[in-house]
């Protein structure tokens, strides 16, 4: 199947906000409003600067909120070719910044008020065939080597983590105990806020167009309400980058996502997070009772890729409805009441950018920054690289941890072919019921 891995950049769709006051200068610009752009703001604004952030929509429109929640440490099948790039920046491992996600992530659940519904109840990948069970059982092993508390479990336990689960069903089951599961709107909302308390403004309904620059360097930003003087721009725009910045376009996919919820159910099918197909399918229930699924991209209009458009195909629903009620039967009668897509952006190396933005022939452009192509998972990134940038924004250099692997300047220059096709497809019929 012939894909468009890279199509004309597109600017994403919005409805102006008229009431929208926005300023004429800042200190900071940060554009986008989700788990990036709302923790290097929170960030900045730590730091005593006074950051604006603008959003074209509302906090969490993108995927920050068209997902399913969960906060998986390991990558699914990004893990081994991440961890490379890792350590050939002369880092140790991926876990480094997964890792102090997840705790910042709870950290911020006990600070922000009314928390985030953050539940660190692990998470369980589970084989539903042989090829599946080889493939989990390859990476608990390359992870456990790099730190992770994971392991195999045997169907006892896996019926003590899972009530009333089809345990016939799942040939083998990865256990990783201290992953978690979080309402991505409340973490968007209740940190921009804070930044708000903090001295900072959130502007919404209001599209950035494009950067300035003056002398060779940044100098704000022009938007659908006007102008904004700036000396310092941080992209934190997801697929939606490469209409601000068209010369990473050729190594930035978007790709279409689909996650349905189910009606309230009056009884539990397990407190971790699940997925399978090497994390192409997965799904949680909500305290409330829901259940929140997605994947099934393979079976999309070209696979969902390429396409900027967010519109649900109604070919995916019923697959993602019958993998539910395969394995967990007492879903058989409950019914989704929403269906919604939105747009994944996938770095070609997997590997998500994050640094000074660098001009179309690879040289600095003094006071711009990106954050982008966090490639299916933006819990486990989102969170750190917000902090490391705002700790290159404030002072020179990120200071916790290194960004040399995350160096924009790679994706620069050229197309690169893809790494993640291949366990992005899964097998080729990966749930038949």
């Amino acid at each position: 199947m012939a894909h468009t891995f890279f199509p004309p950049p597109e600017p994403v769709a919005f409805v102006p906000d008229p009431r929208s006051a926005l300023p004429n200068a800042a200190d900071v610009v940060v554009v986008g409003a989700g788990m990036t752009g709302a923790s290097a703001a929170w960030h900045l604004a730590r730091a005593g600067h006074r950051p604006l952030v603008i959003e074209a929509n509302v906090p969490a429109s993108g995927a920050s909120g068209r997902n399913a929640g969960m906060a998986l440490a390991g990558l699914g099948g990004h893990f081994p070719r991440v961890t490379a790039l890792v350590k050939t920046a002369g880092g140790r491992s991926i876990l480094d910044y997964t890792m102090r996600s997840l705790d910042m992530l709870e950290a911020w659940d006990a600070e922000l008020p009314g928390g985030m519904e953050w539940d660190r109840f692990g998470s369980l990948d589970l084989a539903l065939d042989e090829a599946e069970a080889e493939h989990i059982g390859r990476m608990a092993a390359l992870q456990s080597a790099e730190g992770l508390e994971v392991s195999i479990i045997g169907r006892t336990e896996l019926a003590e983590l899972a009530p009333d689960m089809a345990i016939d069903e799942v040939v083998a089951a990865k256990w990783t105990p201290r992953d978690a599961k979080l309402n991505p709107f409340r973490l968007c909302y209740g940190l921009l806020e804070a930044v708000r308390d903090m001295g900072g403004t959130v502007v919404t309904g209001v599209r950035v167009e494009r950067l300035l620059a003056t002398g060779g360097r940044v100098a704000g930003v022009s938007t659908t309400a006007g102008d904004v003087s700036a000396g310092t721009v941080l992209l934190a725009t997801n697929a939606w980058t490469p209409a601000l910045a068209p010369h990473l376009a050729a190594n930035l996919t978007p790709i279409r996502e689909t996650v349905c919820v189910t009606e309230m159910l009056p009884f539990s099918i397990g407190a971790p997070g699940f997925e399978t197909n090497q994390c192409n399918e997965y799904w949680r229930q909500m305290r409330t009772g829901e259940v929140l699924i997605g994947g099934f991209t393979a079976h999309d209009e070209g696979m969902g890729i390429g396409s900027y458009s967010i519109d649900v195909r109604p070919a995916l629903p019923p697959l993602l409805a019958r993998l539910l009620t395969r394995l967990h039967p007492r879903l058989a009668d409950a019914r989704f009441i929403r269906c919604w897509a939105g747009l994944l952006d996938f770095a070609s190396l997997e590997m998500p950018m994050a640094g000074p933005l660098p001009a179309a022939d690879g040289t600095p452009l003094p006071g711009a920054f990106v954050a982008a192509g966090l490639t299916g998972h933006g819990h486990p990134y989102a969170p750190v690289l917000g902090m490391l940038m705002a700790e290159l924004i404030d002072g020179g250099a990120a200071r916790t941890l290194s960004l040399a692997p995350f160096d924009p300047r790679r994706y620069v220059g050229g197309s690169l072919e893809p790494t993640w096709l291949d366990p992005f497809q899964g097998p080729s019929d990966p749930r038949s019921p």
